[in-house]
C-alpha cells in the first residue's frame, strides 16, 4: 500500500471514531445536561409552592375581611343598595322617597345597569349618604346627582331633594 492510501484510511478511520464517539458517548451526555437543568428548574419552582400558598391564604384572609367590612350578604346587589341606602339615611335623618328598577343598557359585551332614587333632607346629609353609598360597598360609580328645591304648598315651607343616579358595570 502507498503512503497516500494509508493517509485516507487513517482520516477516514478517525473520521468514524468521532462519529462513534459522538454517538455513543457526547450525545447522550449532553441529553443528560439539558434534562438536569430541567429537573433542577422544576426543583427551585416545587420549592416556592408552599411560600406560594401561604401567600395565597392570607390574600384571601385579606379580602374576606375586606368583605365583610363591605357588609355585603348573597342577595342581590338591587337588594344590598336598598339597605344600605336605608341604614344611612336613617343614620343622618334623609328620607328615601323613591326607589326605581334599574335601567339596563347594553354597550358591547359589558351591561350597565343605572340605578336611581330620590332622597329628601339636608344638603350635607345628603352627601354623607351618597359619599358613603359610592365608597362603602362595591356598588358602582355615583354618575349624576340632581338637586332641587321644591316648596310644599300645604306647609308653605321648602324642601330639598336629590335625585341620585349610580351605575354599575356588570
Amino acid at each position: 500500500m502507498k503512503i497516500d492510501t494509508k493517509n485516507k484510511l487513517l482520516l477516514l478511520g478517525i473520521a468514524i471514531l468521532l462519529f462513534a464517539s459522538y454517538s455513543l458517548a457526547i450525545n447522550k451526555t449532553l441529553m443528560l445536561r439539558t434534562e438536569a437543568k430541567r429537573l433542577a428548574n422544576q426543583v427551585e419552582q416545587f420549592k416556592d409552592i408552599p411560600k406560594k400558598l401561604s401567600i395565597l391564604s392570607q390574600k384571601e384572609t385579606y379580602y374576606d375581611s375586606i368583605l365583610g367590612k363591605m357588609d355585603l350578604v348573597d342577595t342581590s346587589i338591587q337588594n344590598n343598595l336598598l339597605r344600605t341606602i336605608n341604614q344611612e339615611a336613617n343614620k343622618h335623618q334623609i328620607q328615601v322617597m323613591d326607589f326605581n328598577q334599574p335601567h339596563i343598557f347594553q354597550m358591547g359585551d359589558n351591561n350597565l345597569h343605572t340605578f336611581s332614587f330620590k332622597l329628601s333632607g339636608n344638603y350635607t346629609d345628603m352627601l354623607k349618604v351618597i359619599h358613603t353609598i359610592e365608597q362603602k360597598g362595591n356598588f358602582g360609580e355615583i354618575m349624576h346627582v340632581d338637586f332641587s328645591k321644591k316648596k310644599n304648598y300645604r306647609t308653605n315651607k321648602y324642601h330639598l331633594g336629590a335625585t341620585v343616579f349610580l351605575q354599575q358595570v356588570k
